[in-house]
């Protein structure tokens, strides 16, 4: 039902804002782009154009899943992660400055997401300690059972002798 709902609300959006570009002339504009600024030529600007909205409507349905699947803290946590990576995208890809704050940023990132990392699998590793702890304590308790059932069998035998 959230998915289907996650659906239907990225339909409207992209409905919502493709009316709202013809209603404002934003497509001629883009044309405009498309042929006067854009190197590549008119096609392939469309082409990378749609290539985009395509590809963050895969984006923004993926995070939706992983929210559904996991919880809206590992959506956040992996948002934080992908900030990281786009302002060291934009350093390599653009040349952007890579001054102080964006490296403060950078590491606050970084570090946010490996301690949240951490911490998952330190919670993993603590509930596998505990599942083999109850496999133990069930082990024990089986071998118990058995050991009463041969020691009364036992105890039957030699009564009967």
């Amino acid at each position: 039902m959230v998915m289907e709902m996650q659906i239907v609300m990225e339909l409207a959006a992209t409905v919502l804002a493709t009316l709202g570009m013809i209603i404002d002339g934003g497509f001629s504009e883009m044309k405009k782009e498309g042929k006067n600024v854009f190197d590549l030529g008119e096609k392939a600007y469309w082409l990378t154009v749609m290539f985009n909205v395509v590809t963050w409507q895969f984006c923004f349905m993926g995070t939706a899943g992983m929210v559904f699947l996991t919880s809206s803290l590992t959506g956040g946590v992996c948002m934080t992660a992908l900030m990281a990576v786009n302002v060291l995208g934009g350093v390599i890809v653009f040349e952007d400055n890579f001054g102080w704050i964006k490296v403060v940023s950078t590491l606050l990132c970084i570090w946010g997401f490996s301690s949240y990392l951490y911490g998952m699998y330190m919670k993993m590793k603590e509930e596998e300690e505990e599942e083999k702890k109850k496999d133990d304590s069930l082990e024990k308790l089986i071998n118990n059972d058995k050991d009463e059932e041969e020691n009364m069998t036992e105890r039957t035998i030699h009564e009967d002798a």
